[in-house]
């Protein structure tokens, strides 16, 4: 199993850096989502959580085709939340059946959401169509990708800073405790890319122990993600606890993707139902 990007991979993500800097439209119409496997989608997801790309691009990637997307998923006490760009085209429901199209969404609430970049409001889906679990499942895929990048985003921005900020003269990075805590940051950030290709590949290849890799490398990633958003904060100081800081972007971020994947108790209760093949 060849868990290494190829020429194919490697182009569709050079196209899409080469756009990021665009509006939403720019980018969607742009065609670099179009990623012709789940190998390269997932290569595209990596790269929109290292950018902190806008979430508008996350959602277009779960729809086939690509559109704006609005993204429900259930609340605890009952309706659901929706992720939803004021001018979204098709509506998809998160479910513990699957994935699947609804006809619209009615908004009670729009509430603020942990993420200012993330528009987001309480009600109710209208219209559920059915759900497909390997459409869930492929979204699982590209959200632990999305999460896998925002873990090395974290680590990039922390590192720079380390290089950078000084102290009695010298850079912050150069003492102990912010190498091991950059060198920490580092080992769960390729933990994490190398187990969401480990369960990309494994989709392509339907391989028996697919669900079981894919579930790994949610969990994973999603550690990943948020344990080096807070990384980040930390080696910020008190500049990092800003909310309205670049800091903190990463870790807002992953808390918004957490709940996509069913917050951690779906992710420990997938690594449970699903078995290795040895």
């Amino acid at each position: 199993m060849d868990l290494l990007p190829g020429p194919g991979e490697d182009a569709v993500v050079a196209c899409l850096e080469a756009l990021l800097d665009q509006p939403v439209e720019a980018v969607l119409a742009g065609g670099c989502l179009d990623a012709p496997t789940l190998t390269a989608e997932t290569q595209l997801a990596v790269a929109l959580g290292r950018a902190l790309a806008p979430i508008d691009l996350t959602l277009a990637l779960l729809a086939q085709p690509r559109a704006r997307v609005a993204l429900a998923v259930p609340r605890p006490g009952g309706g659901h939340a929706c992720i939803r760009p004021d001018d979204s085209t098709v509506v998809l429901l998160w479910d513990d059946e699957g994935l699947g199209a609804a006809g619209g969404y009615f908004a009670d609430e729009v509430v603020e959401c942990l993420d200012p970049a993330t528009p987001m409001a309480f009600g109710i889906v209208t219209d559920p169509g059915p759900r497909s679990a390997a459409g869930a499942t492929r979204a699982t895929v590209l959200v632990a990708g999305v999460c896998a990048g925002l873990a090395r985003g974290a680590l990039d921005m922390a590192a720079a800073y380390a290089r950078t900020r000084e102290q009695f003269g010298r850079p912050i990075g150069a003492n102990q405790a912010i190498k091991h805590l950059c060198a920490d940051a580092a080992t769960r950030a390729e933990a994490a890319w190398a187990s969401v290709n480990y369960a990309s590949v494994s989709c392509a290849e339907s391989a028996a122990d697919a669900e079981f890799r894919v579930a790994v490398g949610a969990r994973v990633a999603l550690d990943a993600a948020l344990t080096n958003g807070r990384t980040n904060i930390q080696i910020h100081g008190g500049r990092g606890y800003m909310l309205e800081g670049p800091a903190a972007g990463f870790l807002l971020r992953a808390r918004v993707l957490e709940q996509l994947l069913g917050g951690a108790a779906r992710a420990r209760g997938a690594l449970l139902t699903h078995d290795a093949v040895t």
